[in-house]
């Protein structure tokens, strides 16, 4: 399968206005292309792989846009550029390039082999043994469960090794297998329908026995239909809501609260000493016997059927706010709850507005008590965004102390919070801690086969390979730097980092402060989404039509034609108020109640008021029994009668 882009040096279209950073190309590469575009015009070969040989030796780690918006790792794009030799290009090529290419593959076992066999197909894949160094390659990635790096390295001989000995339907077969166990299926239906196409009646071997190649990819068209069944059988069911506004239990984070100070449980000053409405996120998650929730350094729990507190690790009264958000950075506090542990991002409540260093904080679900901290562990760090944890291993974002521009994913043992790996993302345009008034930005995570995505929040979407650390390929979108300072009057604009979500087999993102949303197809890679949205909006989620989007409205956009399906304008809710989403409403927590809204045409159902009439909105968890709302007011359960499986907040 051919490519479908083509590099050329003079970018293709205006460089999105991003306030994030990866290391980029120079002036001095750029000219070094032109320069070996040059001389492969005049045949002058030597000359020309002397210029790529120097290119691949000064751009280590850096990236290069290929002329379509996609960056790309030079590396990458100096394979393809020896791919793309004429014939006679590649004749000379191996005159002077043979001999390395082949003692590395002669070298290629026991320790070395991985190294080595790498080695080739970065460097010397149209070398007369670079065919069969990618299909090793990729057969050893797929004994160790490395699905996609696997059909990279077979999908290098299908596109760059057109004179290999190779069969291709052997080699289109294993690429089609490996991406099907990745998941896939967007690229797997291109690999099977040039199957279809030119090799229907040939055979492969696959695990010693002799097959048809058309015969294999229907055993594997199979996998991807279950899957696809699997999924859409997935969707939460839709909640009735209470018709009784009488909780079932109920917990205030004031215990007296005045008429004057009825949505303000944190009294609240600004750097001008004027008084200012608490609209501070409250973190908050729930499993299935307990909610729980993480106030600005105070991590608490609550039975979920009685609202007995579980267990505390400090008292609410000994929160003091000197200034609202100097300080503070109220969005960089988060919680999780996995397999019977707390995950909370925080900080100790006396350096609230001491701008301390924000840390990774695990407990025991059923008793509060720590586990590990990176307070301790990794103690030059500070955190900066919420934790994904996947099976052994969790991923977070973090900054050295005193680097507060720097990105860096720290890769982290789950069980003990060891740290495995660091990778460098890049820098952003503002100081993060010297964002006062503002949100700062902080990344957001998603996993999808073997790849990690992570979205900055400031004009940046990275696709990252988490064993070995590299980043794929990375997307710029247009993003303005947050206001840092202060400013008389400055009202800080809605932004809230969500996403990135995976639909109909797109990676969708809208950065926090971001006017565009993008949707990428991972497969190419390839922007396929790049539209116009408020910059307020959020990303709320997508079933297998629209993709949703809160914020000041909620809007729902085709995902066949990127039309807008209907917007629908509800009552004032906080920045943080995350709409639960099910399979045909959509449930936003809002000042007037919990609205229930229509995914298909966007109209609103009913309000439920509730007991909170004060709540500015929030968190809702839906449970077998109860519907929790979290606001910044405090924490109110509802029963349920006939409700659907617990769902996840938002």
């Amino acid at each position: 399968m051919a490519a479908d882009w083509a590099f050329t040096t003079s970018v293709s279209r205006e460089t999105p206005k991003a306030s994030f950073s990866l290391s980029s190309q120079t002036a001095e590469l750029r000219d070094s292309l032109d320069q070996f575009q040059r001389m492969v015009k005049h045949e002058q070969w030597e000359a020309a792989f002397d210029t790529l040989k120097e290119i691949s030796k000064k751009s280590t780690q850096r990236y290069i846009d290929r002329g379509d918006g996609v960056l790309i790792p030079t590396q990458d794009l100096v394979r393809s550029l020896h791919a793309d030799l004429p014939a006679e290009g590649r004749k000379a090529y191996r005159l002077f390039y043979d001999p390395q290419a082949t003692t590395l593959w002669e070298s290629a076992t026991g320790a070395k082999e991985l190294e080595n066999l790498s080695a080739i197909v970065s460097q010397h894949l149209i070398s007369s043994v670079g065919d069969a160094a990618a299909d090793r390659l990729g057969d050893l990635y797929f004994e160790r469960g490395e699905f996609e790096n696997a059909a990279a390295a077979w999908q290098a001989i299908a596109d760059d090794c057109p004179d290999s000995t190779i069969p291709k339907a052997q080699t289109l077969v294993k690429i089609a297998t490996a991406l099907a166990r990745a998941g896939h299926w967007n690229q797997f239906r291109q690999v099977e329908a040039r199957v279809d196409e030119e090799h229907r009646d040939e055979t492969v071997e696959i695990g010693g026995s002799t097959l048809a190649a058309a015969g294999q990819i229907d055993r594997l068209r199979e996998s991807a239909r279950e899957v696809e069944t699997a999924t859409s059988d997935a969707a939460v069911e839709d909640v009735a809501l209470p018709t009784d506004a009488e909780p079932s239990w109920r917990f205030s984070f004031q215990s007296t609260l005045g008429k004057r100070a009825a949505s303000n449980p944190f009294q609240l000053t600004d750097v001008y000493g004027r008084p200012r409405a608490n609209t501070f996120p409250i973190p908050a998650a729930a499993d299935d016997q307990r909610v729980y929730v993480c106030l600005f350094g105070v991590e608490m729990a609550f039975d979920l059927s009685t609202g007995k507190l579980a267990w505390r690790t400090g008292k609410l009264h000994l929160i003091n706010f000197q200034q609202a958000r100097q300080g503070i950075n109220p969005e960089r506090y988060a919680i999780a709850a996995h397999e019977g542990r707390v995950w909370v991002v925080g900080r100790d409540p006396d350096q609230a507005n001491q701008r301390g260093a924000f840390r990774l904080t695990v407990l025991d679900a059923a008793t509060g008590k720590e586990i590990f901290s990176s307070e301790r562990s990794l103690g030059s760090w500070s955190i900066l965004g919420a934790p994904l944890i996947r099976r052994d291993t969790a991923y977070v974002g973090a900054q050295r102390h005193g680097k507060g521009r720097e990105l860096s994913l720290l890769v982290l043992d789950a069980a003990d919070g060891k740290l495995k790996k660091t990778i460098d993302v890049g820098d952003y345009a503002v100081d993060q801690n010297q964002v006062y008034v503002d949100a700062c930005a902080q990344p957001t995570l998603a996993w999808r086969g073997d790849r990690l995505y992570l979205d900055t929040h400031a004009g940046a979407l990275a696709s990252i390979d988490p064993e070995n650390g590299d980043l794929d390929w990375a997307v710029l979108y247009e993003s303005p730097s947050p206001t840092a300072g202060h400013h008389y009057n400055y009202q800080p604009h809605q932004s809230t980092c969500t996403g990135p979500i995976f639909a109909d087999g797109l990676l969708m993102a809208k950065g926090m402060r971001s006017p565009r949303l993008v949707g990428i197809s991972v497969d190419g890679p390839q922007l396929v989404w790049n539209r116009p949205v408020a910059n307020s909006a959020v990303l709320l989620g997508a079933d297998d039509q629209c993709v949703y989007l809160g914020g000041e409205e909620l809007t729902a956009y085709d995902l066949e034609n990127k039309k807008l399906v209907w917007a629908t304008q509800l009552p004032r809710a906080a920045d943080w108020s995350r709409p639960l989403l099910t399979a045909n409403r959509i449930y936003q927590f809002t000042s007037r109640g919990i609205c229930e809204v229509d995914k298909k045409n966007g109209e609103l159902i009913q309000i439920f008021r509730g007991a909170d009439l004060d709540a500015l909105g929030g968190s809702m968890f839906v449970t077998p029994k109860s519907l929790v709302t979290v606001s910044n007011e405090g924490i109110v359960a509802y029963a349920l009668g006939d409700a659907g499986p617990p769902t996840p907040g938002n």
